[in-house]
């Protein structure tokens, strides 16, 4: 960032954004439950965020305590990080908050900087914009690994694409061991290697190597598994017969999910018939759209990569959470939107739907 102005845009977006959305929470709370939250932390106690923070402070187990031997579903670098800010903080829900928001910034740092690369300044700023106000934004405040995700995969691409592969490599590494999808980076960034060589073989380097620690993220987690069950794969079985998920072809999680719309109450169907199908679909849509205007090919893979990932299922189940994490989304919206009846249009919907899911999680109802 050659001045000034641009750092105070993102400075502007992210404290705007971080504030709507956490006193957003707190009045939607205070208006539907017609009282006050005994704290600002309960509100952001939610689904998800009691597993980690179980497992930052105690770890994992195979001991039918509970749902505690079902936490090996989760991977360990966010609570990880959330274990040692609880050395300083001492507060394991303040520690998860912190590590989120850090991680919020950061991520917002690297998409600026990595579509800068590519596009003009109003267009990265416009793909900050659009990251921060997406319907299920709040989840990169929440005790979720949707912020260190996103942080972990921009800044390894962006890496990529300054042939720092050393870093673009450890970066990776760290995001495998955050989530499952972490691993799509080896192939994605051995894309963007081969593309900057002109897929030239002779004019490939040794440090192409370095890509290939990537997936040790996902190896450590398979040997917690091991240790913790004696079965590396064991997550899967819990996958299977405790939520019901199962490997499918992308079609039949779409349709699934489609049939869930049909005889349900009104709240469940915008929530998770509605909101997983049209997120699920749009995925692809806005893919395809990456090929017309021809985004870099690495980015198009991981795209593909990550809704073939997200719909390959039996049912599509936290489909507008997990499409936060595929930030070539953020740079095809934000191309999309150099027209101002779009601009509107998407900050329109965005917002919009991003009040009605943070109601529902201020609320303690599902909202992905």
């Amino acid at each position: 960032m050659n001045n000034r102005k641009p750092i105070r845009e993102i400075i502007a977006i992210v404290t705007i954004t971080t504030f709507g959305i956490f006193l957003f929470s707190y009045v939607a709370f205070m208006l539907f439950q017609d009282k006050l939250p005994s704290s600002l932390l309960t509100i952001w106690n939610r689904w998800d965020t009691a597993h980690y923070l179980d497992i930052a402070e105690r770890g994992y187990t195979n001991k039918t305590i509970g749902e505690r031997h079902l936490r090996i579903v989760f991977f360990p670098f966010y609570p990880f990080l959330i274990r040692h800010f609880n050395l300083i903080l001492n507060d394991y829900m303040v520690s998860a908050l912190v590590v989120s928001n850090l991680a919020y910034v950061v991520a917002v740092f690297y998409l600026y900087k990595l579509t800068l690369l590519d596009y003009a300044e109003e267009t990265a700023l416009r793909a900050v914009f659009y990251f921060s106000i997406f319907p299920t934004a709040y989840f990169l405040h929440a005790g979720y690994t949707e912020s260190l995700f996103s942080a972990l995969t921009i800044a390894s691409f962006y890496y990529g694409r300054k042939e720092r592969w050393w870093l673009a490599g450890l970066v990776g590494m760290l995001a495998s061991a955050t989530r499952i999808t972490g691993i799509i980076l080896l192939p994605a960034l051995i894309l963007e290697y081969l593309s900057q060589k002109d897929f030239q073989l002779k004019s490939i380097k040794k440090d192409i190597i370095w890509l290939i620690i990537i997936p040790i993220g996902f190896v450590s987690y398979l040997i917690i598994n091991q240790i913790t069950f004696e079965n590396p794969l064991k997550f899967l079985e819990f996958q299977k017969g405790h939520w019901s998920k199962t490997l499918a072809f992308p079609w039949d999680g779409i349709s699934g999910t489609w049939k869930a719309i049909s005889g349900r109450p009104p709240t469940y169907k915008i929530l998770v018939g509605w909101a997983e199908f049209i997120f699920g679909v749009l995925g692809y849509v806005l893919t395809l759209w990456a090929f017309f205007i021809r985004l870099r090919p690495s980015y198009i893979f991981f795209m593909i990569a990550t809704w073939l990932t997200l719909t390959s299922t039996s049912y599509l189940l936290s489909t507008p959470r997990y499409a936060l994490s595929v930030f070539p989304v953020f740079i095809v919206l934000s191309l999309l939107g150099k027209r101002e009846e779009v601009n509107y249009l998407i900050t329109f919907l965005s917002i919009m739907f991003l009040a009605l899911f943070l109601t529902h999680f201020s609320l303690g109802r599902w909202a992905f």
